[in-house]
């Protein structure tokens, strides 16, 4: 072969192994990226599962006292109840009123039914104290003699 020959083989594998070469660089560099893409995916992963397991402790943490704040609650009601079911009194019930007062009220108490009774009877058989005898007002006779001359 010729010298032209040759030349020309070179530079067809040169031209060749460019489009080759470029071809193996565009792959690797596809690849470069989509392993960048897939780490960072996976670090975006894990950085979300560490937000969820500091919120579910600190849920936890939150129910835990939540619970321990009831438990003191319900023991508290719980004495308090106890407490207040089996005080006693330690000084004796005084009396509101003195003895000759609550001897009184007694007696005017008992000798209330008699009145109430007597007072039940005679308002029964009395007229109403706005009750008015006869004719009054516009029923009244004299009312109609008093339109009368105002109409003439």
């Amino acid at each position: 072969m010729t010298t032209f020959a040759w030349l020309g083989l070179i530079v067809v594998v040169a031209i060749a192994a460019f489009f080759l070469g470029s071809m193996i660089t565009k792959k690797q560099l596809k690849h470069d990226d989509l392993e960048q893409q897939v780490q960072s995916a996976k670090h975006e992963l894990e950085q979300y599962r560490q937000e969820v397991a500091d919120h579910l402790a600190s849920t936890k943490k939150l129910m835990t006292k939540m619970q321990d704040s009831y438990s003191q609650l319900l023991i508290h009601v719980e004495e308090t109840d106890k407490a207040l079911l089996n005080a006693k009194p330690a000084m004796p019930d005084e009396p509101f009123f003195s003895k000759e007062t609550t001897e009184q009220l007694q007696a005017s108490l008992q000798s209330r039914p008699e009145r109430r009774r007597e007072a039940k009877n005679d308002t029964l058989s009395a007229q109403p104290s706005d009750y008015a005898e006869g004719e009054t007002g516009i029923f009244s006779g004299e009312s109609s003699e008093v339109e009368q001359s105002k109409a003439s």
